[in-house]
């Protein structure tokens, strides 16, 4: 039985988990906080997938590959991956060699399964290790597709199973067996269709789960009138055993016939896990893809045998290929991480054996029978039990007419030596075929450049130099640490494409030797400007200068020009703005870079109005009232700090009119009246007070936090106040982090 990993996280920003005491959140060991990834998907893969990516094509012309990029470190997703953050989220069962357990032991977690070891979560999870006809399959996207999710695929899967032959039409009900109006392959595939799952990949589940044993299998023997052919709930507690625990989830949610579980099961799948990014076999064990709609990553996954994807991708394989389905369209994603090793991660070796690093090129030959061809099985494992990678024959003798390999490591305690194609694909060889090629060495690779500026848009190009002058492979490979950043071809052209740090390295093919260049890609050019305010007001006869915001702030020119759509208003002088007559007029405003443009409201009114005085440390800026005394914003206490010959009236943010000793919070709007008219009209801004009450508590912290969630909309002026800084253009999870000081006495918002 697989294991799963319950839904235990409730936040997506870090500063959420020092919120936690106020909201009473969990958390996991294994989440990952803010900045949450968002992922994005194309079909660049990177070079070090090419070659695979290549060869599956020419196999598979139909099958399509989509590259999901995590924008996730490599590093950090197999840290969270394994005991290192997590003890129980990477397991594997005892029966296994030492070299895929944690310190070569026995650290048990559930039965008979124990802490996998880096290494062999290393192996599992990079993708590279799989993109092969069977292993393809644990990327298969799996949103319903009518070409290739057929009753008879799901039939193929179920065949060995009891569900798929003898009693593919047969149900047990507290010990007797009784029938279906129609098969379990028919159900898989019909309810597939209606929940917009792939049935295949549910008929795998299955198998995976339990087997399809509908005669002994306590969850779907039916002996309770109860059937949880997942496993949903099963598993051993302080409460009761995964059994019990099982049978209870089933009965909790209705699933007393076969249909009722089957398709309860699938919709759980699909409402737990599919639609928040776990859309393959691979993302459902490793939570490592946010397509946008993830709410955190690393913390929840749906089994944690580490050879799941790998055994339910080969039982999906066989349906297909028993029903020769092979040439249909099928559609893969491949998960791509940032900061990827060069190479694929290397099965992990058995005890005592280990490798010592090398760098030589190698070709293989048996020099005992010249002129007879020789066939060399490369396998995946130092040993003979290790599935073969290649099979290369070869007749011709001499260095030059072998194909020839980088030997990258030297075995000891086996018979086996670790090389590497020059496509990038690791195997092992045993050691007596080796010979090492005479050539002249790589000793180093230098660039022209280690750091440079780049501005968007602009490309450059990188020259590596390899040494010595007379070395025999002077190839060498590019990469770039961040592909949104700049990309790079393997002639060194780099192109910048956002704002950002990126490091471009170069590998000699022969030796690995590298060398860096970190570029900083600046967003020189302006795209787009905004106006502080919609509307400003001038008496007659003074002038103002307003300046535009330009976008982004590291923008080099920022010149721009101003423009007024009815002079009798107002005129312009350079930026200058003079109010001419009483009326509105529309300011527009150009950015010399790009042509952009925004514009404001003007009113000009005439100089007799009432005067409007706010005593320290009120301030009136622009239609706001701010600097309020937060011990002391009673509207008796604020309104006593106005002086004017106007009617004062206060109105809240639900636009209910206070008094007295009621608070005046955000969004507060102080309306100033003569002869029954509002003249003028002020809203008060107090920043950290997000939900208007005048205070600032937990309650604006929850308002906030839903609101970066995509939980709530929040008023223009709710968000203003949510700016904690005064200058961002939007709040952001620092945000919380100061309100929550100020709430503890740690830190005073400035007013």
């Amino acid at each position: 039985m697989e294991k799963k990993l319950g839904f235990k996280v409730l936040a997506c920003f870090m500063v959420l988990t020092i919120v936690a005491s106020l909201f009473n959140f969990s958390s996991v060991k294994a989440q990952i906080g803010y900045p949450l990834p968002v992922s994005y998907i194309d079909y660049n893969f990177p070079d070090s997938y090419k070659s695979y990516i290549d060869k599956m094509k020419a196999a598979h012309p139909n099958w399509t590959f989509k590259a999901v990029h995590l924008n996730l470190d490599w590093n950090t997703a197999l840290s969270h991956e394994t005991y290192e953050v997590n003890d129980g989220i990477s397991l594997v069962e005892d029966i296994y060699g030492s070299e895929w357990k944690r310190d070569g032991k026995n650290y048990y977690q559930d039965g008979n399964y124990v802490t996998a070891s880096k290494a062999g979560v290393a192996y599992v999870m990079d993708p590279r290790n799989f993109l092969n006809d069977q292993g393809i399959f644990m990327f298969e996207a799996l949103v319903y597709s009518e070409a290739s999710q057929t009753a008879g695929a799901v039939q193929a899967v179920l065949a060995p199973t009891l569900m798929g032959s003898t009693r593919k039409n047969q149900y047990q009900s507290y010990g007797e067996w009784k029938y279906l109006n129609t098969t379990y392959a028919e159900l898989i595939a019909r309810y597939g269709k209606e929940v917009g799952i792939n049935p295949v990949h549910i008929a795998s589940r299955i198998r995976q789960e339990n087997s399809g044993n509908l005669a002994t299998n306590k969850l779907i023997d039916g002996h309770n009138g109860l059937y949880n052919f997942f496993n949903i709930g099963a598993f051993d507690n302080q409460y009761g055993s995964a059994v019990t625990n099982g049978l209870t989830y089933a009965k909790n949610h209705g699933w007393t016939n076969v249909g009722a579980a089957l398709k309860g099961g699938m919709q759980y799948i699909y409402d737990k896990y599919i639609k928040y990014g776990q859309n393959t076999i691979y993302f459902e064990r490793f939570d490592v893809n946010n397509p946008g709609t993830g709410q955190w990553l690393l913390g929840t996954g749906y089994m944690t045998n580490i050879f799941a994807p790998r055994s339910e991708a080969l039982i999906t394989y066989n349906a297909y290929n028993s029903y020769g389905m092979l040439d249909l369209p099928f559609e893969f994603h491949i998960p791509v991480y940032d900061n990827m090793p060069s190479y694929a991660s290397p099965m992990p070796t058995p005890n005592g054996v280990y490798f010592v690093d090398d760098n030589t090129r190698v070709y293989l030959d048996d020099p005992s029978d010249s002129g007879v061809t020789d066939e060399f099985w490369i396998r995946s494992g130092p040993d003979t039990s290790s599935s073969i990678v290649e099979k290369i024959y070869e007749n011709q003798e001499g260095q030059n007419n072998r194909t020839q390999f980088t030997r990258t490591g030297i075995g000891y305690n086996t018979l086996y030596d670790r090389i590497r194609f020059d496509d990038g694909r690791v195997g092992y060889i045993l050691k007596k075929w080796v010979h090492e090629v005479t050539y002249t060495k790589v000793t180093g690779v230098a660039l022209n450049t280690t750091y440079t500026n780049m501005s968007v848009g602009n490309t450059m190009k990188l020259t590596a130099t390899v040494s010595p002058q007379d070395a025999n492979n002077k190839n060498v490979n590019w990469s770039t640490s961040d592909s949104s950043i700049v990309s790079v071809d393997q002639n060194g052209n780099v192109n910048a494409l956002k704002s950002g740090v990126a490091t471009i390295t170069v590998v000699t093919v022969d030796q690995s030797k590298s060398a860096t260049c970190t570029i900083n890609v600046i967003q020189d050019k302006v795209t787009s400007i905004s106006i502080p305010e919609n509307e400003y007001e001038l008496t007659l006869g003074s002038s103002t200068v307003i300046t535009p915001i330009f976008n982004p702030t590291t923008a080099k020119n920022t010149n721009y020009t101003v423009t007024s759509s009815n002079t009798a208003v107002a005129t312009i002088n350079g930026h200058i703005i003079i109010a001419q007559g009483e009326g509105t007029t529309t300011l527009t405003f150009k950015s010399e870079d790009g042509g952009h443009t925004a514009t404001t409201v003007l009113k000009v009114v005439s100089q007799d109005k009432e005067q409007i005085v706010v005593d320290e440390p009120l301030k009136l800026e622009n239609k706001y009232i701010t600097g309020l005394d937060l011990t002391d914003n009673t509207v008796d206490a604020v309104s006593g700090k106005i002086r004017t010959g106007y009617n004062v009236k206060f109105v809240d943010i639900n636009g209910k009119e206070i008094f007295g000793t009621e608070l005046v919070g955000t969004g507060t709007k102080i309306q100033f009246s003569k002869n029954n008219t509002v003249e003028e009209e002020y809203t008060v801004l107090i920043y950290g007070d997000v939900d208007g009450s005048g205070v600032i508590n937990a309650r604006d912290l929850l308002v906030l936090q839903r609101y970066l969630l995509n939980k709530t909309e929040l008023s223009q002026i709710q968000v203003k106040a949510s700016i904690t800084d005064k200058k961002s253009q939007v709040p952001y999870a620092l945000d919380l982090l100061v309100i929550q000081r100020h709430i503890l006495g740690m830190y005073t918002i400035e007013q």
